[in-house]
């Protein structure tokens, strides 16, 4: 039975390229060309690889670096010099050897408190180039042979002076490094990188005085890349927010996303599987304790949580680090938000003003209406007057005689009258009934 071979698989590359407006040259006739991609299976291997955001990140702070690089050569050394295009690749360090070809010159650019150095190669044309300028000399003809020891001093001197700009790039993370050159004019590999390690490389496409575009490299391991944008990041985090050089237009039409955590808890996997509708999970957070509001992924301030127009809502507490210690809002059932509210009394008198106390007992009793003034107030004198004269009391007596008025009669008087009675009406009745009457 045949071994398998115990090499490991070959990383898929990663590539990020931009073409500057020198290399594009007429945009409107400009047809990229295809580029056919090899896919290859990066198996469990590559751990310390670079994700798209980070390869993006990289790209962006190298592209900074080269713009202030090229224009302080063009202030200070003279030079013409154009920007045509800027490129990341993530591979590995043996496939990138793998890609340089013709005379270089190869330094390393050592950082503080880290053990792994940036490779930095340069072509060796344009190498060249920046030692004439430094010296106050143009171009001559170019040449493949090696650099002298008097040439490796001016451009390693030339290098290090605008190392502060490649420090600024990275948010200044790390101190100044240093720069030593390893080798010219042939690549060696470096010892202390694996072979089939991952690596990172940012190459610039330069062209001076109008000469053929040359490249310049800065290569990084993997893992000492990734801990340089961590700590970037960290940096960047902390970095306060300025708004100042824009315009009110602008600053209207940027929305930052906002979020607050109420807190957080952790459950076992036998607690979340009796989780039923109605139980109560507890936070790691007090009652008193400052809510983390998020804006964006810069900053966060400590809030108060609360309600408003019926909305969850968050008062700010404060802008600083320190602990925020916040007074618990009360309580209020939902039986309390239901009754209606008493309308405002008519009058809004001080207690002391209601009090009987205060008016004493004779006033009092005069206030008090007694029924003859009621008689009287309400049938004055005049009235009474006005009323004897229009019913006077002989009228009334001539209107009513007693003279005139029938006497009473009963009822036999009314049904039998004397008149019309005789004696022999009274015969027929016997004696005993005459007797009773």
């Amino acid at each position: 039975m045949a071994e398998r071979s115990a090499s490991k698989p070959e990383i898929a590359s990663q590539k990020r390229v931009v073409k500057l407006a020198p290399a594009v040259g007429d945009w409107t006739n400009y047809r990229p060309p295809k580029v056919l991609v090899k896919k290859v299976k990066s198996g469990l291997y590559g751990f310390d690889r670079l994700s798209r955001e980070e390869l993006d990140r990289i790209l962006v702070i190298h592209y900074r670096f080269i713009q202030e690089f090229l224009k302080r050569l063009k202030i200070d050394l003279a030079m013409g010099v154009e920007f045509y295009s800027c490129q990341v690749e993530q591979t590995t360090y043996l496939n990138f050897l793998r890609t340089l070809s013709g005379p270089v010159v190869q330094g390393k650019i050592s950082i503080p408190n880290l053990y792994e150095s940036v490779q930095l190669i340069c072509e060796l044309n344009l190498a060249n180039s920046i030692i004439n300028y430094s010296l106050g000399s143009r171009d001559i003809e170019s040449s493949s042979r090696g650099l002298t020891e008097a040439e490796n001093t001016v451009l390693s001197t030339t290098i290090i002076e605008y190392l502060p700009k490649f420090t600024a790039a990275f948010e200044n993370v790390f101190a100044n490094p240093g720069f030593t050159i390893a080798s010219s004019p042939d690549i060696t590999l470096d010892p202390s990188i694996s072979a089939s390690s991952t690596f990172v490389a940012f190459t610039a496409e330069i062209s001076v005085n109008d000469n053929p575009p040359e490249k310049i490299h800065f290569g990084y391991p993997g893992s000492m890349l990734k801990a340089l944008v961590k700590t970037y990041y960290e940096k960047e985090k902390q970095k306060p927010l300025n708004f100042n050089r824009l315009s009110a237009a602008v600053l209207g039409k940027i929305f930052i996303p906002v979020s607050a955590v109420l807190g957080k808890t952790w459950l076992s996997t036998s607690d979340l599987n009796m989780l039923e509708t109605g139980d109560v999970v507890s936070l790691d957070l007090p009652i008193n304790s400052a809510v983390n509001l998020a804006l964006g992924s810069l900053l966060k301030l400590p809030a108060q949580p609360g309600i408003k127009n019926k909305k969850i809502a968050v008062r700010i507490a404060g802008f600083g680090e320190e602990e925020v210690q916040i007074t618990p809002p009360a309580l209020e059932t939902g039986e309390e938000e239901k009754k209606p509210v008493p309308p405002p009394a008519p009058e809004e008198l001080p207690e002391q003003e209601l009090a009987p106390e205060e008016l004493p007992a004779e006033e009092m009793i005069e206030e008090e209406l007694t029924e003859e003034e009621i008689g009287e107030e309400s049938f004055p004198e005049e009235e009474e007057e006005g009323l004897e004269e229009e019913f006077p009391e002989e009228e009334l007596v001539e209107e009513n005689p007693e003279e005139e008025q029938p006497e009473e009669k009963g009822f036999l008087d009314e049904n039998f009258p004397e008149e019309e009675l005789t004696e022999e009406d009274f015969e027929e009745f016997p004696e005993e009934e005459k007797k009773e009457e």
